[in-house]
């Protein structure tokens, strides 16, 4: 049973990288230091967008309502630097020159999104956490803003059926559980 008087509040780990599994990883595997995007800015926003029909009667009442399509985005601020990140979020190409010690991002070309596993993962005060966790790709682009404040890159990636049956998922652990 849930604490109805629980307020959530703060920020939480970001991790993401190209996912080309058939069934979504575990915490372990998720959860590397390689994946973490390090330090994010603006918090973490889940937006979840069903498309809803009601069925109606010869009344014109609403009689049944189904779903007929669902749209899961999640957008953060990243501000460590790492072009690599960035590549993950557009059809962009990185290239490494060792010698010139040059990394290039090259935009243009279109093709194909790359396919990103985003796990955000949230303590709340008890210490017990709230995993989010989508399959998606970043089509909907990212901005950078070079000014008076840290450079963030703003992102928004919108989940896709990439594993059967599955969008997105939250988990939560409990008290008294096997974590705790």
């Amino acid at each position: 049973m849930s604490d109805k008087n629980e307020i959530i509040l703060g920020a939480g780990e970001v991790f993401m990288y190209e996912f080309t599994g058939t069934t979504v990883p575990d915490t372990v595997t998720i959860e590397t230091e390689g994946n973490n995007v390090g330090h994010c800015s603006g918090g973490f926003t889940i937006n979840y967008k069903p498309e809803k029909y009601d069925v109606k009667n010869q009344y014109g009442k609403t009689v049944k309502s189904f779903i007929t399509k669902e749209e899961i985005t999640a957008k953060t601020g990243i501000l460590s630097w790492d072009l690599k990140r960035l590549e993950l979020l557009s059809t962009a190409k990185i290239t490494e020159d060792t010698v010139k010690k040059l990394r290039k991002l090259t935009f243009g070309g279109g093709g194909a999104l790359k396919t990103v596993l985003l796990r955000f993962v949230h303590t709340k005060s008890n210490g017990k956490k709230i995993r989010f966790t989508m399959i998606g790709q970043g089509g909907n682009g990212f901005s950078l803003e070079f000014g008076e404040k840290e450079l963030t890159v703003d992102s928004e990636i919108a989940a896709i059926e990439y594993v059967k049956n599955f969008l997105a998922e939250f988990e939560e652990e409990l008290e008294g559980t096997v974590n705790g």
